[in-house]
């Protein structure tokens, strides 16, 4: 696989959080929807959200601006692959959580058919071992 395989904007397919208990720890949903970029450049921008987000009528940035991370993942950066270990390594350069900005995360990464598939060991918020998983499908 060359890395050029990755240049394009890919829609998000399935999503799968399996905690190392063996429950499903989805926090997007099973209906999530969500877009992941690659540029020729060495760029990235990815989203997530949950479908079934609810939509609140809020006053006030603020308010509104805390209403709407539950549920919303987003970060855009670099990107540098590893074609022998099959990784690509996102360098967060800003994100809807702060303290992503300037870390870097590393995803394995595979092809099944026409479709890209990501996955990460994660920590949950209650401190489990999640393997975290998503499913891409070419758009562009």
């Amino acid at each position: 696989m060359q890395a050029s395989t990755l240049i394009g904007t890919w829609a998000l397919v399935a999503t799968e959080w399996r905690r190392a208990d063996g429950r499903h720890a989805n926090p997007f949903g099973a209906d999530a929807i969500g877009i992941v970029i690659y540029d020729a450049a060495g760029n990235m921008s990815a989203q997530v959200m949950r479908a079934d987000r609810p939509s609140a009528a809020v006053a006030g940035i603020d308010t509104a601006m805390a209403s709407a991370v539950p549920g919303y993942i987003a970060y855009f950066g670099a990107y540098e692959v590893d074609e022998t270990a099959a990784v690509i390594r996102h360098d967060v350069v800003g994100s809807v959580f702060p303290g992503w900005a300037g870390q870097s995360h590393t995803r394995n990464f595979n092809f099944e058919g026409d479709r890209l598939v990501l996955s990460a060991e994660v920590v949950s918020a209650d401190g489990v071992a999640v393997h975290a998983s998503t499913t891409w499908e070419r758009v562009a």
